[in-house]
């Protein structure tokens, strides 16, 4: 970027963005470029008025120093104050007209007194040949430099007889010192407005592409947390097919082994270690079955419209015996649509309602679930929240990894909301974990209303 293409970058941009420029333009020139320019031209002017009420003090020859010098001090010295702490700075250039028609007034008295001499109103000369970096407007500038031509043509003729007025107007015009203070003015307004213009657009852009890059590396790091957990799924899956059938097949010889052992059976301690060997099987079957469900790419059946309601009381059934002792409020408006697959479905409420369950402390005086479900635009939001023990913050981003779970348990094998994120990508939906250790945990599902 060379420094005065900004403004041809701007161009490049649509048209939306172009008047975003125009809006930062005009607010970082009204609230802080024209404000601090206007501080530094007015600390200047003050520093050389001190500069000159010195030099008539310490000169022997000088008249000294009068009320007049004093007065014009005192009030250039509170419009100063004014600018710097009052609104008055966001109405630039108001300050810069109310200082040029006070510094005018003292010069030319000054000038008038002296019959046209230059040196009264060089100060008010070089103030003027700052006016156009003050204001950096060609317009603003242009009517200084008319007002102060009047007012230097009607002193001028206050100054001297009518017969020279001619010849001295055209003296002090023709001056090389007014010469360049008033051609400096509006040469200045023109370069430094497009100097700042093209400054401010290259802040303009870099905070753009800043904001671009932000946002770029934001969605790179959700892309990369979400093709990691692709990349867990897609490993289990292919773990679990090859050896789901490696597993099923002996499991179901001994499944049967062990059925017709315990029909023939007549011996009851025998028939004590049959029972234990008939339910480990059914628990490893159980494991199995999970894992098909996970592995599985998509649901082997169509999208179906359900009631809301009846899937959680379905759900609420199922885990009656988990619940017992527990307050569910279900607070789902009655008739709410859905479009999804039900017993998949039905198998994350389970699950969810069953950590809740597990999650509440035996020993509180309320127990309690809240579900609510509501709808904005196309979305249907459901929130299943406890106030049980809570999950740790370093915990909340492991509890969807497969085999990850909170619970020691030996029974809980960790794919519960491993299923449950599967079966909600599935539905085009997300499933989202927040809560506050020690007081509550809450699961806010979003799903679509209507079948994609």
């Amino acid at each position: 970027m060379t420094l005065l293409s900004g403004m041809d970058q701007v161009r490049q941009l649509p048209a939306h963005q172009q008047r975003r420029y125009e809006r930062f333009y005009r607010s970082q020139s009204r609230f802080r470029v024209l404000p601090l320019f206007a501080d530094v031209s007015l600390g200047i002017t003050f520093i050389g008025t001190l500069i000159f009420l010195s030099g008539l003090a310490l000169s022997p020859t000088a008249p000294g120093i009068n009320g007049t010098h004093l007065f014009y001090t005192a009030v250039l010295a509170g419009l100063i104050a004014v600018h710097r702490f009052t609104r008055l700075r966001r109405t630039s250039p108001l300050i810069v007209y109310l200082v040029f028609f006070h510094m005018a007034l003292f010069s030319y008295l000054g000038y008038i007194v002296t019959g046209a001499s230059l040196p009264p109103i060089v100060g008010l000369l070089l103030f003027i040949s700052s006016v156009g970096i003050i204001t950096l407007s060609m317009v603003h500038t242009i009517i200084i430099l008319v007002a102060n031509l009047g007012l230097l043509t009607a002193a001028t003729a206050l100054a001297v007889p009518a017969s020279e007025f001619g010849s001295a107007l055209t003296a002090i015009l023709t001056n090389w010192l007014v010469l360049m203070c008033l051609l400096i003015a509006p040469v200045s307004a023109h370069f430094f407005r497009m100097f700042l213009r093209n400054l401010l657009a290259l802040q303009f852009l870099l905070k753009d592409r800043n904001r671009t890059l932000s946002r770029t590396l934001h969605a790179l790091e959700i892309t990369e947390d979400r093709l990691a957990q692709e990349q867990k799924h897609q490993a289990l899956s292919h773990m679990a097919k090859g050896l789901l059938h490696e597993i099923m097949n002996p499991l179901n010889c001994a499944s049967q082994a062990v059925d017709y052992a315990s029909a023939i059976n007549r011996d009851s301690d025998l028939s004590e270690a049959l029972d234990d060997a008939a339910l480990h099987q059914k628990r490893i079957a159980d494991i199995v079955s999970d894992l098909i469900d996970f592995s599985r790419p998509e649901p082997d059946h169509s999208i179906e419209t359900a009631g809301l309601g009846a899937l959680f009381e379905t759900a609420l059934r199922l885990c009656k015996h988990q619940l017992r002792g527990t307050e569910v409020r279900l607070g789902i408006p009655e008739n709410m649509p859905i479009a999804c697959y039900p017993s998949a479905l039905t198998q994350v409420f389970v699950n969810l309602l069953l950590n809740s369950a597990s999650a509440l402390e035996k020993g509180r005086a309320s127990r309690r679930i809240d579900i609510t479900a509501t709808t904005k635009g196309e979305n249907l939001t459901i929130g299943i929240r406890d106030n049980g023990h809570g999950i740790a913050p370093e915990d909340i981003k492991r509890l969807t990894d497969p085999f990850y779970s909170t619970n020691r348990t030996p029974d809980n094998l960790g794919l519960g909301l491993s299923i449950c994120q599967t079966i909600m990508r599935h539905h085009n939906g997300q499933m989202e974990i927040c809560s506050e250790p020690g007081e509550w945990t809450e699961v806010i599902l979003t799903l679509p209303q209507s079948p994609h």
